[in-house]
């Protein structure tokens, strides 16, 4: 009798892992049993570490890579890489900074700024579809261009004395929480849900996996690139505006090496990078959580940033090849299923 009830336990634990595991998946669920082991150990080694002001501190100070890793995601999965990112940030801000210090109206500033944030999106698809030049050479040559642009339109100074109206929306709070924080959770769960229910946003699955397929299926191909990589460059001119907002001023040395931050974010939340067409909103929620929780605990255990630095790139990398193990043996299942021994 009690050897019954032990095998029925043993039974339903692993019926509920099953179904989770389907839920959420095996990546997934890894990861946030590592963040719960690092929230744990930090709340044991700092009583300040889980308090409510810390985790602004925390999601605060990641808030503009965030914004920035879900058009990053769209881009992964559709096979590519956007690195300008990082420059689009400092340009937009700048941008912004320059059009209000010109008395332009708010609404306006913002709205030109997001339209050429995204044309220089639009100019990344270009240099793939037309001239096929590979998304990796294409977004560092637009990187190095654009961060030279932002540098020589700035000459290296400091831009500030915006309206208050203006950089309320960097600064202030809605129910205790900051305006950004808000702005990133309004953003990652309506593309979580597009990404989960919408067939033109799951397109990015087919052609990420297989672009001649979804081709010679009919799809739209090259003008969904058009989509990615300008919803990319339009989410970081969004978080170059919110920084310029945030910070009261704008400046050139902002989203230095940001780009790095997101690809790590987006590839620990399970986005594979190499053959694109796996991952997931979640996943990448996932991954910018663990990456600001890791900075912070790094922070108040007063661990110097080069060896945040070599943890990142760890990190980055064993997330790449969790991903790819993972994706063969999802192969390695589908295959025994069509063809049983």
């Amino acid at each position: 009798m009690q050897r019954e009830k032990v095998y029925n336990m043993k039974n339903t634990i692993i019926s509920i892992y099953r179904k989770v595991v389907r839920k959420l998946g095996l990546h997934n669920l890894a990861l946030i049993v590592v963040l719960l082991v690092l929230i744990v150990a930090m709340t044991i080694r700092s009583p300040y570490f889980f308090t409510f002001a810390n985790f602004e501190v925390i999601f605060s100070g990641f808030v503009l890579e965030a914004i920035m890793a879900i058009g990053m995601t769209f881009v992964i999965l559709s096979g590519g890489i956007d690195l300008s990112v990082s420059s689009v940030l400092p340009l937009s801000a700048i941008l912004v900074g320059f059009l209000l210090k010109q008395g332009m109206p708010i609404g306006i500033a913002i709205l030109v700024t997001l339209v050429v944030a995204m044309l220089i999106g639009f100019f990344n698809a270009f240099l793939k579809i037309v001239l096929n030049v590979h998304p990796f050479i294409a977004t560092l040559a637009t990187m190095l261009t654009f961060r030279g642009l932002a540098l020589a339109v700035s000459k290296g100074e400091n831009l500030s004395g915006f309206p208050e109206i203006f950089t309320n929306i960097g600064q202030g709070y809605f129910l205790n929480i900051p305006f950004p924080i808000w702005i990133f959770v309004i953003l990652i769960f309506s593309m979580g849900y597009l990404l989960k229910n919408h067939s033109y946003f799951q397109q990015v699955y087919f052609i990420g996996y297989n672009p001649h397929a979804a081709l010679v299926s009919g799809m739209k191909v090259n003008r969904f690139f058009l989509f990615v990589f300008g919803f990319s460059s339009l989410l970081a001119g969004l978080a170059g505006i919110l920084a310029a907002a945030q910070y009261g001023a704008a400046h050139n040395s902002y989203g230095i090496g940001s780009e790095l931050k997101v690809i790590t974010a987006v590839a620990i939340g399970g986005t594979s990078m190499v053959r694109g067409g796996t991952g997931s909103m979640f996943g990448t929620m996932l991954g910018i959580t663990f990456m600001a929780i890791l900075s912070n605990a790094f922070m108040m255990s007063g661990i110097s940033t080069y060896w945040q630095d070599i943890v990142t790139g760890v990190m980055l990398l064993l997330a790449i090849l969790l991903a790819e193990s993972l994706k063969v043996k999802r192969s390695a299942n589908i295959t025994l299923e069509i063809n049983p021994a």
